[in-house]
Parts: C-alpha cells; structure tokens; sequence
C-alpha cells in the first residue's frame, strides 16, 4: 500500500473540504497526519469551482471563467451574495475556475442555447 491508503482505498475520489466545526476522530493522530500523503505535502489538492469538493489538482480537468460559475448558480437559483468581492472586480470575474470532470458537464455547449 501507498503511504496512508489502505488496499480497498480509491486515492481518486473526491475529498470532502474539512471544516473548521468539524473534528475527525484522527485530527490528534500525528501519525495518520504524517501517513496522510495531503498533509505531508506529496498531494496537492484544490477544490472544484463548482461543487466545492477537493479533488488532487491534476483531477480537475475543466477549466471556466468564475463569471460562468455565477451565471449557472444564478440559473439554478442559488445565485452569489451580491456582496462579493469577485462580482466587483473585473479582472475576478473572468478569471479561471478549476472543474471537476462531473462538474465541468455543465458548461459543454448544448444544441438548445
């Protein structure tokens, strides 16, 4: 096995953001944290631009503006504060966003628009 990954383990899958409200029953372990490939620094990780779910970085293969992102939340009906900073700033709005694959189906160009 490699390092923290059992045999059963898929290293692929996504990985939920940890919270700060959120304590896992290892945050205390320095062992798991030194076993754990993300934590030691051997893995880097982003979160998709979308759904929020951290993927290794070579995993998120889509690539949209944020001003994208905005649209299709504002389509489905859970739109961005109008508070935020990067729907102020025009350099933030056209500025790249990282994908997920599963995510990234959303912005494929579509006969009906």
């Amino acid at each position: 096995p490699t390092l923290g990954m059992s045999e059963d383990s898929v290293p692929f899958l996504p990985r939920l953001p940890k919270s700060p409200h959120r304590r896992g029953d290892d945050d205390d372990d320095p062992v798991s944290k030194m076993t754990d490939p993300v934590s030691v620094g051997l893995v880097k990780v982003k979160q998709c631009g979308l759904c929020g779910l951290e993927f290794e970085e070579h995993n998120l293969p889509g690539v949209v503006s944020f001003m994208a992102i905005a649209n299709l939340r504002k389509k489905w009906g859970s739109g961005l504060p109008p508070t935020d900073a990067r729907l102020r700033s025009a350099s933030a709005k056209y500025s790249s966003v990282k994908l997920c694959a599963f995510c990234y189906q959303f912005f494929y160009d579509s006969e009906d628009s």
